[in-house]
């Protein structure tokens, strides 16, 4: 249910990713060859996950149906802690050539993955006319989605399948903007802004809380028809970024905005309390808040991302994909037929359903329980929407410690120790410099 936050802030990870960059690259070839790894479990496709809640019991609860309905080495799910402790297990497996057959994966993961030799690419399996995805079934998943999975760094091969996505979106308590005097949703970042003005003046309440957050930079960096990077080039010296994180210190300084504690969901309490008027956040934050309304009665709704006027909308996706890794022929056959089940028309309408993330299919929007679903929760057909705008942030290695670098920029900004001019100077000088490493 929740996204990313809790990944990677600590300085264990930082320095646990370097120093497997380093052995990944010195000449002792610390990681082996392709060859040589086995499976954890020579019985069973082991599955490791993070889910938590609605989306533990609905994967588990597939993998049984899987398991039912394909006979074979059975699929086994086993939940391996958060995203940060799974890249840890999975890189320490790779180091002993025992690996899980599958684990969820962010881009930034999978990545560093790769160069061990260690990850399977699917493009076989998915052109496989036995087992793999026909042309029109493939062309009906949003490009986004397979997009962010195709990796330029290593010939553009799909090292990773679209599992739970979700996009970010910008939630508007109704009581909030009705007792400012707000009849509609912002547009464009003019229209927010004007808005937290109002809600300023009429209620004395700041309308937006911030969450530190590099995919919050990257959506708004594209909402201002800016890029992130070119290349191996990063571009957050450009006017784009210097204009974003402007406009994010201009809200601080006119207090018409607060930044919450890193790493928590600070926001989310006062969102439902009726403290603020808007936050940004995941999709996927969607059933969270859905449990809350039944703690406390306030009204909401979830609105695109607002963009620079004379942009078009446009929005970041993220979430987690799955990756195979390198076990046995066999145990690899089943995680892509695992996959490919998991990733089906009624499974994905089935799990956008039950556990708030997107339906990752075109046709999903043609289906009769979803058009159900969304006629009750309007609001959960917004982002479904956003999906066709929706752009991946860049998947490059080296890109998770960029991540890092780009939230410690913006913290900087938004507690005023430097000018965006400057902050946005030295991110990229730094920024650069990790993407350069051999």
């Amino acid at each position: 249910m929740f996204e990313r936050k809790e990944i990677d802030k600590s300085i264990f990870y930082f320095f646990l990713l370097l120093v497997i960059q380093i052995l990944i690259f010195s000449n002792g070839c610390f990681f082996p060859s392709n060859e040589g790894f086995a499976p954890l479990n020579p019985s069973h496709v082991v599955f490791w996950d993070r889910q938590t809640a609605e989306s533990a019991v609905f994967i588990k609860a597939k993998a049984n149906e899987f398991n039912e309905r394909y006979p074979g080495l059975p699929i086994k799910v086993e939940k391996a802690g958060g995203y940060a402790e799974i890249f840890r297990k999975v890189s320490a497996s790779i180091q002993a050539q025992k690996l899980p057959a599958l684990s969820v994966s962010y881009e930034s993961m999978t990545s560093e993955y790769i160069p061990t030799g260690a990850v399977v690419p699917m493009d076989e399996y998915l052109n496989s006319p036995e087992i793999g995805i026909s042309e029109e079934d493939f062309a009906d998943f949003f490009p986004a989605v397979i997009t962010a999975n195709r990796y330029a760094d290593f010939g553009n091969k799909l090292y990773s399948f679209p599992l739970a996505k979700s996009v970010l979106v910008l939630y508007y308590n109704r009581d909030v903007l009705m007792e400012s005097g707000i009849s509609g949703v912002p547009i464009t970042w003019d229209d927010f802004y004007q808005h937290l003005q109002k809600v300023k003046m009429k209620t004395g309440k700041k309308g937006f809380a911030i969450s530190i957050d590099c995919s919050t930079v990257s959506a708004m960096i594209y909402s201002f028809g800016g890029e992130i990077v070119k290349g191996r080039e990063t571009l957050f010296n450009s006017p784009e970024t210097v204009r974003v994180f402007s406009f994010l210190q201009r809200l601080i300084k006119e207090d018409l905005a607060y930044v919450i504690t890193p790493g928590t969901f600070d926001d989310q309490i006062a969102f439902a309390k009726g403290e603020i008027a808007y936050m940004i956040r995941s999709s996927s934050l969607r059933i969270a808040l859905e449990l809350l309304e039944k703690e406390r009665t306030f009204h909401w709704g979830i609105a695109p991302l607002p963009y620079a006027t004379g942009f078009r909308p446009v929005t970041v996706l993220f979430g987690p994909n799955i990756t195979i890794f390198k076990t046995t022929p066999e145990q690899q056959k089943r995680a892509w037929l695992f996959v490919r089940f998991m990733t089906s028309k009624e499974n994905v309408v089935n799990w956008a359903i039950e556990t708030g993330y997107i339906p990752i299919r075109r046709s999903s929007a043609e289906n009769p329980k979803l058009q159900r679903f969304w006629k009750e929760k309007p609001y959960a057909k917004v982002p479904f929407e956003c999906l066709q705008f929706a752009r991946p942030e860049p998947n490059l290695s080296g890109w998770q410690q960029v991540r890092d670098m780009v939230e410690s920029a913006e913290l900087e900004v938004l507690t005023l120790m430097d000018t965006p001019e400057n902050v946005c100077k030295k991110l990229e000088k730094k920024a650069n410099a990790i993407l350069h490493l051999p």
